[in-house]
């Protein structure tokens, strides 16, 4: 097969072994590109973990060792494998190194670690290095990326709040749900097989994520306390400093014998809590996007969230909201989900809203997005 002179390079060092938000957005993209464009040559540098990660016969891989969120990637992001001025080179995860030849697109996030530092992680020495590492890639890709892809209406916000002349560059292209979250076939079954996942058959309010600061969970620890009855568990299913914190205050606040703890799951025990819990808990300080009250929508699970802008527009409507940092109002938010013509009404507009969001869609904007920077060239990063 022959290709058109442009080749699209995607940095897909993020599809490993170990589940990621990030991972899974690429993955995603990954999976959908090559199809809608079989006549376009896509390029990915992959992880030694996962070195094939799609097969295609309009893919080709390069994998490369050097971490994605490394210094080889801002520093010399053109030696880590052979780029010409002809190629777009799409950099997924909020960054974009120096002395690029070619024209490049970059997927932000959020700028938390431009605005938020102090939210993303609690270590104050560590999270002195981190912030000089993440806020000088984030200012070099607001400032010379050919496109900015926006996961949310929100982020363009702040992008645009941070670097106004930015604007003209940014496109915003929500994430989605993947195809596993769906409403469950037999709601019994699900619950079964929940109660086996975390060692009881109660009912129970979920927390999905890794315990950073921005994510605020011992708000939702305060809520629960103040508005759980007897018999009721609060699940937390976190990636990274599990309980962190938490357990102390947990054992103040006198819960702690009701909290489960759950490590990384799979994705179908992971849609199976979500099919059987009472709500899901997300009360942000800051988000991005948030993947996961898209994600319990999808799966039927009403959702108590805050009112952090990226979270009012991915509900859009279909949730329950209390104030950023407001306990009493998560407290609240649950007990008038004790409702069961408000839950039924929750699940049915929550799986309406989810339909609203798909990769497939996500996808065929990328692909415009990278046609447009192709067409536009390179920006000046090459020249930083």
């Amino acid at each position: 097969m022959s290709f058109d002179t442009v080749r699209f390079v995607i940095d897909a060092r993020y599809v490993r072994s170990r589940p990621s938000g990030i991972g899974n957005y690429v993955a995603a993209l990954i999976a959908r590109l090559p199809a809608l464009a079989p006549e376009d040559h896509f390029h990915l540098w992959t992880n030694p973990e996962r070195p094939s990660p799609v097969m295609a016969p309009n893919v080709t891989t390069s994998v490369v060792p050097a971490a994605a969120d490394g210094l080889r990637t801002l520093l010399r992001p053109a030696a880590l494998d052979s780029l010409s001025r002809s190629d777009l080179v799409h950099f997924p995860f909020s960054l974009l190194g120096r002395g690029l030849p070619c024209a490049s697109v970059v997927t932000i996030h959020d700028l938390m670690w431009i605005e938020h530092a102090e939210k993303v992680d609690a270590r104050p020495l560590l999270r002195r290095v981190r912030a000089s590492f993440y806020q000088t890639g984030m200012r070099q890709a607001l400032r010379y990326a050919t496109r900015l892809i926006a996961v949310s209406h929100a982020t363009a916000d702040r992008i645009r709040a941070v670097l106004p002349e930015s604007a003209p560059r940014v496109r915003v292209i929500h994430n989605a749900a993947g195809p596993a979250f769906v409403a469950p076939t037999n709601l019994g079954e699900s619950m079964k097989r929940a109660a086996e996942l975390i060692g009881s058959d109660a009912p129970y309010y979920l927390v999905v994520g890794k315990n950073e600061p921005y994510k605020a969970h011992q708000l939702v620890l305060e809520a629960f306390a103040r508005e759980a009855r007897q018999g009721e568990l609060l699940v937390l299913v976190q990636r990274t400093r599990r309980g962190a914190g938490l357990e102390q205050l947990a054992r103040k606040l006198g819960i702690a014998d009701r909290l489960r703890w759950l490590p990384t799951l799979s994705e179908p025990e992971l849609v199976t809590v979500l099919q059987a819990a009472r709500a899901l808990m997300q009360p942000s300080l800051v988000e991005g996007f948030g993947i996961p009250a898209l994600e319990a929508m999808a799966a039927g699970c009403p959702v108590i969230a805050s009112d952090t802008p990226a979270l009012v527009e991915v509900l859009g409507g279909a949730g329950l909201h209390a104030a950023v940092g407001d306990a009493a109002g998560l407290a609240s938010a649950m007990n008038r989900l004790r409702s069961g013509g408000l839950r039924e009404e929750l699940r049915q507009r929550g799986f309406e809203r989810a339909r609203a969001f798909s990769w497939d869609r996500a996808a065929e904007q990328t692909l415009e997005v990278y046609r447009e920077a192709a067409a536009a060239g390179p920006s000046g990063a090459d020249r930083a």
